[in-house]
């Protein structure tokens, strides 16, 4: 009888504590990130309470429903893409000014309907993204030995859209010195205004900016049909879950360095996670939906673009070096309408554009070696599990160089 009633209570306390690891990890997500206060802010203490019991109610109501086959889950997984397509195209037309009022109103009411239809299959599309991704890390080997090989924590994403971010750089240097989420829905002319008000001072540099996903628990992953790009972008969030419980997760917020070096392994492990999870699960409709067309002659932007960054970088780091504050933004507009013109559109091009996306070394806006370090660390480990492994042990950029030095 007392086995009986110890058996029956263990989902509670799973679940119990899973929640609790909900809160916590949300919460540290959170933590240096202002709390909202004004209309503009994004309610992340809301979010986290209002989703950190969710899915694991949907869990727990899962014997009742009935399963579904491989081919019947990739039926369903093809769908929900296939809708975040139509849905975009729909909702480009009904707020496009250039658009009819008959056509405006007719591609409003067709989203509102395939809104409807996503959101009765958007739980179970999450739950098998979420069992398919936990067998794809397990697969390469990123479980914990806790008596068995265990993944945590569990993999607990959300389709949502994700909110923006208000950064700020001070003018005379590049470097991040404050963040805070906002509303990731706001009009252009609101964003303005917030930027607007960040400068009045005259010394800061502001910019607000979309991003693709963010680590609260359950990870926000905004619904796209771009199907490998959003499992590279669940694998890495999940990978800042995982790195919380380890030193360099830990230490995210301590200084940018450590903030460079949690991206920069969540890219780079990610990226690597997100293909060999659409190896295993091959979506060839979504695939060959998503192909673009081949490209008109002439159409091809004819420059580099990573190139471009990385040397507009250099010119205006010396710039602002030389206290030549207005000649380095002076140049950072100038190359802002030049890659316009190449196809490349980059609504604000300033010192906190470099800011924010120097935090992810091994990319275009970054010159910063931490990029370089991690990919040789990177190429000397044997296998995905093992750079993580390596990785996550590392509390500063002078502990990155030691691994190098240790690798043969």
């Amino acid at each position: 009888m007392r086995m009986h009633a110890t058996r029956s209570l263990t989902p509670h306390i799973v679940l119990a504590a899973i929640v609790a690891l909900a809160l916590a990890a949300g919460a540290a997500a959170a933590r240096a990130l202002a709390l909202p206060d004004g209309a503009d802010d994004y309610n992340s203490p809301g979010f986290i309470v209002r989703h950190a019991w969710e899915k694991f109610a949907y869990l727990g109501g899962e014997p009742f429903r009935d399963g579904l086959s491989p081919a019947e889950e990739d039926a369903r997984i093809a769908r929900f893409f296939e809708l975040n397509g139509l849905i975009a195209d729909r909702s480009r037309t009904a707020t496009d000014p250039e658009a009819q009022p008959d056509a405006a109103r007719i591609a409003a009411a067709a989203a509102a309907t395939l809104r409807a239809e996503r959101a009765r299959i958007e739980n179970s599309v999450e739950r098998i993204i979420e069992g398919r991704l936990t067998h794809v890390l397990k697969e390469q080997g990123l479980t914990r030995r806790v008596g068995g090989d265990l993944l945590w924590p569990p993999v607990d994403i959300e389709f949502e859209d994700a909110p923006s971010v208000l950064v700020t750089s001070p003018r005379s240097r590049i470097e991040k010195r404050g963040e805070s989420l906002v509303r990731g829905d706001l009009p252009p002319e609101r964003i303005e205004r917030i930027e607007a008000a960040a400068e009045r001072d005259g010394e800061t540099s502001a910019l607000v900016v979309r991003i693709g996903a963010i680590a609260m628990y359950p990870s926000i992953i905004p619904p796209s049909r771009d199907y490998a790009g959003t499992m590279e972008t669940a694998a890495h969030e999940w990978l800042h879950h995982y790195l919380w419980f380890a030193p360099l997760g830990r230490r995210y917020y301590q200084d940018g360095r450590l903030t460079t070096l949690n991206e920069t392994v969540a890219n780079m492990a990610g990226r690597e996670l997100g293909e060999a999870f659409v190896r295993a699960y091959p979506l060839a409709r979504i695939e060959a939906s998503d192909a673009l067309p081949p490209a008109a002659p002439g159409d091809t932007p004819a420059i580099d673009f990573t190139a471009e960054m990385r040397g507009l970088r250099h010119d205006v780091e010396s710039l602002l070096a030389a206290g030549r504050i207005e000649d380095a933004e002076r140049l950072m507009d100038e190359k802002r309408r030049f890659l316009a013109g190449h196809g490349y559109y980059i609504r604000r091009l300033n010192q906190a554009y470099f800011a924010f996306h120097g935090s992810y070394a091994d990319t275009p806006g970054s010159i910063d070696p931490i990029g370089p370090k991690l990919q040789s660390l990177r190429e000397r480990s044997a296998s995905v599990s093992a750079f993580v492994e390596t990785a996550r042990g590392l509390t500063s950029e002078r502990d990155l160089d030691a691994a190098l030095g240790a690798t043969p």
